[in-house]
Formats: C-alpha cells, sequence, structure tokens
C-alpha cells in the first residue's frame, strides 16, 4: 500500500520525498474545490516534485455546471503539461478528460457510487487508461475488501481528513459577513446547529460555493496494517486545513504503525477522529428501535387495531380476524405505551352506525369511547 497526499508548499514536497511517497496531488485554485495554486504556483511545484522523482497528479475535483465547465477545461488545458495524471470528479470532466486528452485517469468516486457494477463501469468506460479510482468512506471493510479483489485498477480510501457533509455552489457566508471576503479568498468559520445540540461544525466558503464538514475529522490510521493487507493500493492523506505540521508524523504512522504512537498522536490532534463505517456499517441499527413491539403481536386472539377514537363518543376497530367480532364477546385493548384495559361490548354498530350482532372481516366496528384509550390501540379478544 502506497502513501498519497496533498502539496501546497515545496515544503509539502520535500517531506513527501523524505517519507518516501511516490507522488503528490496538485490542485489548482479554479479547478480544485480546496486547492489554493496559481497557474505559477502549480507549475513550479510541479517541476520541483518532477526533479524529486514524485509523479504529479492534477486534481480536477469541482462539479460543474455548463458555464462553470467552460471556464474550467482551458485552465486544465493548460496545466496538462505539468502533469502526469489527471484526477476528476464530474462525470462530464471524465468524459471530456477521455476524448480531450492522453493523460491516465483517476476517478474519484466517493459521491454516490457505492456499488460494484457502477465502479466497474467507470474503470471499463475509460478504455483503459483508468490509474486508480477513489473509493467512499461510507463502505465497510468487508465491502472494501471485495471491491479492491474485484475490481481490475488500483483503489485508494481516505486515511485521514475532513469528512464533507453538505456542499452549495452558493455563497452562503459572506453575505452575513461581506467584510471579511476579499478577492479570491476564503472564509472559515464553526457552525452549530438550532435544531440539536450540536455545534462545532467547520464551514468553508471559497469561490466554488459552500462546504460544511463534519465535527470529527475520518481516520483510519489504526487500519493502515489492515488495509495493506487487504490489497488497498493507495491511502490518502488530507491534511490541507491547518494541519500540515502533522504531516511526517502522520504518513510513519501509516508506514509503521504502532498503538502506543497512534494514542499519543490522537492526545495531541487538535480534532476528535472517528472511522465512519469502516468496521460494520450501522446505518439500519435503529430500526428495531422505531417499532414499537407492543404493536407487533399479531397471534390468534388478535382482533383488530383502533384506527379512530373520539373522546365521549367512540372508537373505531378494523376487524382482522376471521371469526369476526361479536356483542357477546369481552375484549382487552392493548395502549401503544403498554396500559391495557378490559371492557365488555354494550353496543355495536356498522359504519352506518346501526346496531348489529356481529361485524365480519375487514369491515370497521363501532363501540363505545373508552376513556385512556387511543388510535394504533391494539385489540385482543379476552
Amino acid at each position: 500500500m502506497k502513501l498519497t497526499t496533498f502539496a501546497e508548499t515545496l515544503h509539502d514536497l520535500n517531506v513527501a520525498r523524505e517519507q518516501g511517497l511516490s507522488e503528490i496531488i496538485l490542485g489548482h485554485k479554479n479547478i480544485s474545490r480546496f486547492g489554493k495554486l496559481s497557474s505559477e504556483e502549480f507549475f513550479t511545484l510541479s517541476n520541483r516534485a518532477r526533479e524529486l522523482n514524485l509523479r504529479v497528479i492534477g486534481e480536477w475535483d469541482i462539479l460543474m455546471t455548463e458555464n462553470t465547465f467552460n471556464l474550467s477545461y482551458p485552465v486544465v488545458t493548460s496545466l496538462l503539461s505539468g502533469i502526469d495524471v489527471l484526477r476528476v470528479q464530474d462525470p462530464g470532466a471524465f468524459e471530456w478528460a477521455i476524448t480531450n486528452t492522453q493523460k491516465p485517469l483517476q476517478f474519484i468516486a466517493e459521491n454516490g457510487n457505492h456499488n460494484l457494477p457502477a465502479l466497474q463501469g467507470w474503470i471499463d468506460h475509460a478504455q483503459g487508461r483508468m490509474d486508480r479510482i477513489v473509493l467512499s468512506i461510507e463502505l465497510s471493510r468487508d465491502v472494501i475488501a471485495e471491491y479492491i479483489q474485484k475490481l481490475t485498477v488500483p483503489c485508494e480510501l481516505l486515511g485521514l481528513g475532513r469528512i464533507l457533509l453538505f456542499y452549495t455552489p452558493r455563497a452562503l457566508i459572506s453575505p452575513l459577513a461581506p467584510e471579511k471576503l476579499k478577492v479570491n479568498e476564503e472564509i472559515s468559520v464553526l457552525g452549530s446547529s438550532e435544531e440539536s445540540p450540536h455545534k462545532g461544525f467547520p464551514i468553508l466558503e471559497n469561490r466554488h460555493g459552500t462546504f460544511m464538514f463534519h465535527i470529527k475529522e475520518f481516520c483510519l490510521l489504526e487500519y493502515a496494517r489492515d488495509l495493506a493487507a487487504l490489497g488497498l493500493g493507495f491511502f490518502r492523506i488530507d491534511l490541507r486545513f491547518g494541519m500540515q505540521n502533522f504531516q511526517s508524523e502522520v504518513m510513519t504512522l501509516s508506514s509503521h504503525f504502532e498503538a502506543t504512537a497512534f494514542d499519543d498522536f490522537k492526545a495531541k490532534y487538535p480534532q476528535d477522529f472517528m472511522r465512519g463505517f469502516y468496521l460494520v456499517n450501522k446505518t439500519d441499527v435503529l430500526f428495531p428501535k422505531l417499532k414499537n413491539h407492543r404493536l407487533q403481536k399479531r397471534d390468534g386472539d388478535f382482533v383488530g387495531e383502533v384506527l379512530d377514537a373520539e373522546k365521549g363518543s367512540h372508537l373505531a376497530i378494523m376487524i382482522k380476524n376471521p371469526k369476526g367480532l361479536k356483542a357477546t364477546d369481552k375484549l382487552r385493548i392493548l395502549h401503544p405505551k403498554g396500559e391495557e384495559f378490559d371492557i365488555m361490548i354494550h353496543s355495536l354498530k356498522n359504519l352506518s352506525l346501526e346496531e348489529v350482532t356481529e361485524i365480519p372481516v375487514d369491515q370497521m366496528a363501532i363501540i363505545p369511547f373508552v376513556n385512556g384509550v387511543w388510535v394504533k390501540s391494539q385489540v385482543f379478544y379476552l
């Protein structure tokens, strides 16, 4: 497993070389979501990277409308001589790169491409030019292992970095603080939620729009050895948001993981970590808890469910038992909160409010209101 990371300064290149990396990712500010390099700076770093025998990957990861695309592809064209590989996220950019360049391609499939046929479809569409595919951090370990074995190109996964929660091309921060935004600069603030006690969400606005991140950073450093054993091709480290001083330490941990060293690193790193769904995907863990176990009983004594209750007037019960409901039956009504009510039927009516002696299955029975009983209560024979 190889490491890959981003470079924004000549120092970043030197650290990458010292740590034994074979490549570096460069982001131009006009075509990279979080890139800050001008064209001059891009070529300065690109030339130096090649002097250090580092492969240069140019990142074109913005999502584009037609107008934005028309402004972006000339920038990409001007940078092609300074890169060895072109890295894209927008499907339109991917198609343009296949048709208009000869560069090897990397496809960022982190958003919306989580199944094997879709991922392999992008690889096949590249017509042999796919250099790498970037997997989503929403995948579990078992799924990642399967994809690594079945996909026909090397896979990349984020090892440490921010988790993007929300993106819009609109400028959401600068209208609230216009004095903070100068030409081509970015604004960073911390956001909080009005609906919950959560706070501290990093929010960034730049020329490409507004990005909100999770309060914790994604980290799989302690599973680097495991991922290497699975056959992962590349492990990405993203420290572009003020964490560059941890670059050497993170890369050392990724290559030669030690639990004690990770604990020390974790204690001094300014952000908390989370591993997402790596060990197990628990997105459905709450489903059973959302079901009221008191409402799940459907045995032979089950009569039906209260669909309407009007205080002082009536209860309307949908009869679901083939035996129906007779005026002489005794009933036990179970409230969703667990309260039980034992009653005798003194009056049984149909939907026409006619007194009857029996209501058949799949018909509505109207009985007098029982204090404390409400909609969704379950009715049983006693």
